[in-house]
């Protein structure tokens, strides 16, 4: 069994660029819910706080959702989490989140990595990215880019051209994510799942 300290977490994010605004907000109850990951198979570092998922990867925080084949989870000193989702050959990384609103909608987005960051409430889609927002049967307000950040509460885009992002895939480089490696082996452990997920949850800070 691993026991996990309680974070208060949230994910990520940067000029020719496209500022664009919308008036609905998202949940704004989804920042205080706790986040719960799930994957394959999980290695955490206690004393670097490191996380590393990998297969079927899937974080949720209330109606936030964020899906990909790796994560890479780091905690700062202040307990601020980024996590930085990828995808794979098939499929790339994504993001879906529930407006505050009348009516039920949401936020959809996918690109090659997605970054979220709790300490700015940001997220960063780059590599192949888009948004849009839909309900239940039709979409619209659809963004293309290869780099775009988001404001998860106040719905604020900026999408930067393609000249302005390295042409180098910036899941190439471990550093890259902010994760260096594992400091001692020993504090090192290792979770695979089988027939079911490993799951883990952590929870905001008091």
């Amino acid at each position: 069994m691993v026991l996990f300290k309680k974070y208060f977490l949230v994910l990520v994010l940067a000029t020719n660029c496209l500022f664009i605004s919308h008036p609905s907000l998202a949940l704004k109850s989804d920042k205080e819910q706790a986040t719960k990951l799930s994957s394959d198979a999980a290695d955490f570092n206690d004393v670097s706080q490191e996380y590393i998922l990998t297969g079927n990867v899937k974080i949720t925080k209330g109606s936030m959702l964020v899906q990909g084949d790796k994560a890479v989870i780091v905690v700062d000193p202040e307990g601020y989490q980024k996590i930085s989702v990828i995808g794979n050959s098939k499929e790339l990384a994504q993001f879906t989140q529930q407006l505050d609103g009348p009516k039920i909608e949401f936020i959809y987005g996918e690109g090659e990595l997605i970054i979220y960051e709790a300490k700015t409430d940001m997220l960063l889609i780059s590599g192949q990215a888009y948004t849009l927002r839909k309900n239940l049967s039709t979409w619209k307000d659809k963004l293309v880019a290869e780099k775009i950040e988001y404001d998860l509460y106040t719905e604020k885009y900026v999408a930067l051209s393609l000249s302005k992002v390295p042409s180098e895939n910036p899941l190439s480089k471990k550093e890259s994510l902010g994760v260096t490696p594992p400091i001692p082996p020993k504090p090192v452990k290792s979770v695979m799942g089988s027939k079911t997920q490993v799951s883990l949850e952590l929870k905001n800070t008091p």
